[in-house]
């Protein structure tokens, strides 16, 4: 595994993680108030472990072996179809959005970090592992 890579996994890991985490903080305390939490508590669990397997990926570095690969790039795949699915959303009903620019870049961002993830996790897949 790559340096590049490495630090793209660590770096990806620790937007995913706290972010997500701070999230079901917010979900805590609107707990009654939230129409969507259990969508949202299954997303931000989910998220959190991602962000914690990215993580545990950077740090495998080398003795990441096929399967770490075909789940990173299962990862991406979630993480592609969630936030593509946010930024639809965001640009269809910007008034149901409390901060639509600011989600806008968020969605953005973590579409980039999803695809690049996923031809990782495809190029690590697909070649030889020792």
């Amino acid at each position: 595994m790559s340096k590049p890579l490495r630090a793209l996994l660590f770096i990806s890991g620790l937007l995913t993680l706290p972010s997500w985490g701070f999230r079901l903080y917010i979900l805590f305390i609107r707990w009654g108030f939230d129409p969507y939490r259990w969508p949202t508590i299954f997303v931000s669990l989910a998220s959190v472990g991602i962000g914690g397997f990215l993580i545990w990926m950077a740090i495998q570095g080398n003795r990441a072996g096929r399967r770490s690969y075909a789940a990173l790039f299962g990862v991406s795949l979630f993480t592609m179809g969630f936030w593509t699915y946010r930024l639809a959303r965001i640009l269809i009903y910007p008034e149901n959005d409390p901060n639509p620019q600011a989600h806008l870049r968020l969605s953005i961002t973590f579409l980039i970090i999803g695809v690049l993830l996923c031809v990782s996790g495809w190029r690590g897949r697909s070649r030889k592992l020792s």
